[in-house]
């Protein structure tokens, strides 16, 4: 059973066991989970200030209130309440313009993560050949993003409980599923997403003469190029540019689950199901329950046809 704690902006902390509904979505597309929620209360409701969610005595959410609402009517009182994740804060606050260089975490923690009550981070803290402009208008999350395109490409993530990882480590948790909460299941196979061959320029005085094939795409008959220019002093190499074929070919085989129950679990862990030997890593996680009772969607990709 999950429980919800609600802090109110005085700090006095209100648990909550049974909501009437409940909405939580991780995706990998999205830096920021979200939840929304409502209970059924008594009396009045105070200026709520941040949520948190617990499966099993673990964190499974943790957020600041966006927004609360409270419904009267003949049924009682209905309070309401939408949160998203820790890294909400980096996405709302607009970051100070300035110019590095030579630009590293360890830096911009102390300059833009601190103030706002970031103090962890996991990854590379080594300064970065190069200048990074924060232009007016850019989030601190853009400035995050600027800096781990230093770092080859590396995607930066913020967890429960509010470390910064920009290490590019892939989530090591792993959900199993077995064939019995699976209520319908989707395989897709698109050809759409695939990049049959990276043509690259390495060399600032050369043109674009190194090719990189796809096999999988060769295979399928799909004819899609791409081409890369390594030699634009960004950082990237030769393994950046065979990870947008390696992408493609993850993207070309996509599963969508609909699940009897609760499965909570943040987009990038992977996903192993009872009979599958295929691996799979989850792009979209929308757990649901209401009067229908509890429901998990995933959406996952193919890793590799090898077991967990």
């Amino acid at each position: 059973m999950l429980k919800y704690i609600i802090r109110d902006v005085n700090g006095k902390v209100t648990v909550f066991k049974r909501p009437v509904r409940v909405t939580i979505a991780s995706s990998y597309n999205a830096p920021a989970d979200r939840l929304s929620v409502s209970f059924a209360v008594k009396g009045d409701v105070p200026v709520l200030s941040s949520v948190e969610v617990r499966s099993a005595g673990e964190r499974a959410f943790f957020g600041y209130v966006d927004e609360q609402s409270v419904r009267k009517d003949k049924n009682g009182v209905l309070l309401s309440v939408s949160a998203r994740s820790l890294a909400a804060v980096l996405l709302d606050n607009e970051a100070r313009p300035q110019v590095y260089c030579c630009p590293s975490m360890e830096l911009l923690m102390k300059r833009h993560f601190e103030p706002l009550g970031f103090d962890r981070f996991r990854g590379d803290g080594r300064a970065f050949n190069g200048q990074l402009t924060v232009s007016k208008g850019m989030s601190e999350w853009s400035v995050l993003e600027a800096l781990c395109r230093f770092m080859s490409g590396v995607r930066p993530k913020v967890d429960k409980y509010g470390v910064i990882d920009i290490s590019g480590e892939e989530s090591d948790e792993v959900l199993y599923l077995s064939r019995d909460c699976v209520i319908s299941q989707i395989r897709e196979l698109r050809n759409s997403v695939l990049v049959s061959k990276i043509i690259a320029r390495t060399n600032i005085s050369g043109g674009f003469d190194m090719p990189i094939e796809n096999k999988k795409a060769v295979m399928l008959g799909v004819k899609r190029r791409r081409y890369v220019d390594l030699a634009d002093r960004s950082g990237r190499t030769v393994n950046d540019a065979r990870k947008i074929t390696e992408s493609s070919c993850r993207a070309y085989e996509r599963l969508v689950l609909e699940c009897r129950g609760c499965f909570l679990c943040s987009a990038g862990c992977g996903l192993k199901i009872e009979g599958d030997r295929k691996k799979y890593r989850i792009k979209e996680m929308i757990y649901n329950f209401g009067t229908s009772g509890e429901k998990t969607r995933i959406e996952a990709e193919v890793v590799c046809d090898e077991d967990i």
